[in-house]
């Protein structure tokens, strides 16, 4: 049975024709699935495994008389993984990243320049500023520094 069968683009009738040679008596469906002798138990007399292709290009099976999905990869020899398609071959494709306007930046870090402002007062006036303050000021530098970097790539400097 090397035939697909479903047209999802993610299938591909390797990993089928892969799940169907270890099966036995398989015949299609109606539906366009198949059936076959279950490997999971001693089935000789009629077919209770049914085979599939999911959505996403793995593949289903079902046996009627109750076999978990380990017992029929076992006894085909396989393991569960060997039921999903092959994803290292995936194409990964990035998406076009969409860049800020220079206001949205600046707007970003008004706020971040509002509290370096209020915390250089309180340092010009004597006072000892908590751990907390200096964590959350030493951030915004750094998101500071990130905008102005930031800035000068979507302008090619």
């Amino acid at each position: 049975m090397n035939a697909p069968l479903s047209k999802n683009a993610y299938h591909s009738s390797d990993i089928l024709s892969k799940i169907t040679s270890h099966l036995k008596g398989v015949i299609r469906r109606q539906n366009g699935g198949l059936l076959a002798f279950c490997p999971g138990h001693n089935d000789r007399k009629s077919r209770s495994l049914a085979v599939n292709v999911g959505d996403d290009g793995r593949i289903l099976l079902k046996c009627f008389a109750g076999c978990s999905i380990d017992e029929i990869v076992g006894g085909m020899g396989l393991r569960v993984c060997d039921l999903y398609p092959d994803t290292s071959k995936a194409k990964y494709d990035p998406q076009t990243r969409a860049y800020f306007q220079e206001w949205q930046i600046l707007e970003a870090l008004a706020f971040d320049a509002a509290v370096l402002l209020i915390a250089a007062r309180r340092l010009n006036e004597g006072d000892k500023l908590p751990e907390a303050d200096l964590e959350y000021l030493s951030k915004a530098v750094i998101r500071i520094n990130d905008a102005v970097s930031y800035s000068r790539r979507s302008h090619g400097r």
